[in-house]
């Protein structure tokens, strides 16, 4: 009856309920069925309740193998098909990594008694594919790393030819000018952004033991260049590209991270399309970014880099670099470069789509604008307001309206048509909202809150790492659920003879969050991690054109837009906003427990409604 009576309650909370048994076939447990609760106490019914909103694949049945003394250890491969609000493996098992998930559960009642019953793990599961190869895995971790692999600044590099005029040398109506030679003075306020151009001091000069002064022109990035990878081939017609955007922290090496979708006969074919990964500009991996030589002296002249005053952020090999001078870059000025990369240096003549998951989401949000119209540049900017494309602008050399509703455009069959003809932004908005800005701000306020930050003048042989671990964590907490992390860590500790409460507790769940923190710390770079999430952050495509529901409603190219049922990051309103307003929109639903790390893990889901869309946009 009770049994019963939870059925029907699971049924009207639409969710199901398993119940996995260990069977044992040894004497201490006389042939009795017996299973495991939480603690791993013998004797007692485990149930585990799972979402039922994910489809499901034909299961088949799979026996586990194994034996115990005091500690129970196990370690499954189920990367594939399988969605991961169907893990069945154990209440722990969640679908923080789909390809490796391993646990080791302590059996109090066998470690006090000396048992060793053999058993065998009854489950329900599908045929797994080959799975990815992950990096950094760390024993009982390994398995919710962050889902990057090797993170590199391999690649090719673009540099743009002459100054790269930012959004923001004229939206926000900054025309600085480089300060002559003679002005030697620094500025007093160590917070660069107050200040309309970054004074710097150049080398002492040997022979008139003078300083030479020169500045950082706001809304001015020279040399811009950015890294990135290609992968297939290009056909006669130079227009069987697909553009990858990648998210947050991650780079040009496409296979690094969305390494399943990458090949012949793969979402992104290879033997089809020409793939074309670009990392974000101000990002560590190869971009011009904070960790860029400062513009102005020699690289290659040691001796002249004594004499550079303290403000100015060094590296470690005490060369001059822009560090937290780093001009104010937008998502747009990324995706600008991108675009000019594409049209000058690759020449290619139409993209077929572009596809971006979170940051990478937003820049493909941002290719639909500038690239997937063909309005009349400058209609929606107010050309008195100093504007992007305003006469102002003009007045200095900038031609036509650079950000603007339809900005690159091409010639195809002797018509006008969008540079870009299709797009899939995926976990993503059509603005960086007041939540979302939250959460980035805490992040860097974690950073800030480090006494090794100095206004950002860091020391770079001892730099804030732990406030940029803090940072980590915070945003390994947002990228997932409430769910993950219960069904994951629940109350569990890392060594059961700790203090079940308390300062000395030894949480999972914090041995979980410091590893990602640490892990991280090789990777990035704070003053890189403060830039970025602030570039994140600029995200709105309304910004100087118009509303968002005016801007997107220009949008002339098909668009599938894929959200995650669980993303409390960029929840699924956000999505279906985007494909309210843009005409030739539709969206595809990802179900995960996983939270906004979904259109990572849930790589199976994400390549299929890909090469649907793709198929059915030839």
């Amino acid at each position: 009856l009770r049994r019963m009576r939870r059925k029907r309650q699971l049924r009207r909370n639409g969710s199901e309920e398993q119940t996995e048994l260990f069977a044992g076939g040894s004497r201490s447990t006389g042939g009795r069925a017996v299973s495991q609760n939480r603690r791993g106490s013998i004797g007692k019914k485990r149930h585990i309740t799972y979402s039922s909103t994910s489809p499901r694949s034909a299961p088949v049945t799979s026996v586990l193998n194994g034996s115990f003394s005091s500690t129970l250890s196990f370690s499954v491969k189920t990367s594939g098909t399988i969605p991961s609000s169907y893990s069945t493996l154990t209440s722990a098992a969640s679908n923080f990594d789909n390809d490796l998930i391993k646990q080791t559960t302590p059996f109090s009642k066998a470690a006090k008694t000396g048992l060793q019953p053999s058993f065998s793990l009854m489950t329900t599961t599908t045929t797994p594919p080959q799975t990815k190869s992950t990096e950094g895995s760390h024993d009982d971790k390994g398995e919710m790393d962050d889902e990057y692999g090797a993170m590199t600044s391999a690649g090719k590099t673009y540099t743009y030819p002459s100054p790269y005029y930012l959004e923001s040398f004229g939206m926000f109506g900054h025309y600085p000018s480089i300060a002559g030679a003679d002005d030697s003075s620094l500025s007093s306020n160590d917070d660069s952004s107050t200040t309309t151009a970054s004074t710097i001091s150049a080398a002492t000069n040997s022979s008139t033991n003078s300083t030479v002064v020169k500045t950082l022109p706001r809304g001015i990035l020279n040399p811009a260049f950015i890294k990135y990878n290609t992968y297939g081939t290009l056909n006669a017609a130079r227009d069987n590209v697909i553009v990858v955007c990648h998210a947050l922290t991650g780079n040009a090496s496409l296979e690094a991270w969305w390494g399943d979708l990458l090949g012949p006969g793969k979402a992104f074919d290879t033997d089809q399309y020409f793939v074309v990964c670009c990392n974000i500009l101000g990002s560590c991996y190869g971009s011009a970014g904070p960790e860029s030589l400062r513009p102005g002296y020699d690289e290659n002249n040691s001796e002249s880099h004594r004499n550079i005053s303290s403000k100015i952020p060094k590296n470690k090999h005490n060369q001059p670099i822009y560090g937290i001078d780093f001009p104010d870059v937008s998502v747009r000025d990324t995706v600008r470069l991108q675009l000019l990369l594409l049209k000058n240096e690759l020449k290619i003549n139409s993209v077929k789509c572009v596809i971006g998951g979170s940051f990478g989401g937003m820049q493909c949000v941002e290719y639909c604008v500038m690239a997937g119209a063909t309005r009349p540049v400058g209609g929606s900017l107010d050309s008195d307001a100093g504007g992007v494309g305003s006469k102002k602008a003009d007045a200095v050399g900038m031609s036509g309206v650079p950000y603007g509703i339809g900005e690159f455009t091409t010639k195809r069959n002797g018509r006008i048509e969008p540079f870009v003809r299709s797009a899939v932004p995926i976990a993503c908005g059509a603005a960086h909202t007041a939540w979302q800005i939250g959460i980035s701000e805490t992040q860097r306020q974690a950073i800030y809150a480090d006494p090794k930050w100095k206004n950002g003048r860091i020391d770079p042989h001892d730099p804030p790492h732990s406030g940029l671990s803090v940072a980590r964590q915070v945003a390994m907490v947002s990228y997932r659920t409430p769910l993950g992390y219960h069904q994951k860590f629940g109350r569990a500790l890392t060594d059961e003879s700790m203090p079940s409460y308390g300062s000395r507790a030894p949480w999972q769940v914090k041995s979980y969050l410091e590893y990602q923190g640490k892990k991280f710390l090789d990777r990035f770079d704070p003053v890189t991690y403060v830039k970025l999430t602030e570039q994140m952050d600029s995200h709105d495509v309304g910004r100087g054109r118009g509303t968002i529901e005016q801007v997107l409603s220009h949008v002339e190219i098909p668009v599938c837009i894929l959200g995650i049922d669980s993303d409390v990051l960029y929840p699924l309103r956000e999505q279906e906003e985007l494909a309210r307003c843009m005409p030739h929109a539709e969206l595809k639903i990802i179900h995960s427990d996983a939270g906004h790390d979904g259109f990572l893990l849930e790589q199976d889901q994400v390549a299929a409604h890909i090469k649907s869309f793709l198929y059915s946009h030839e």
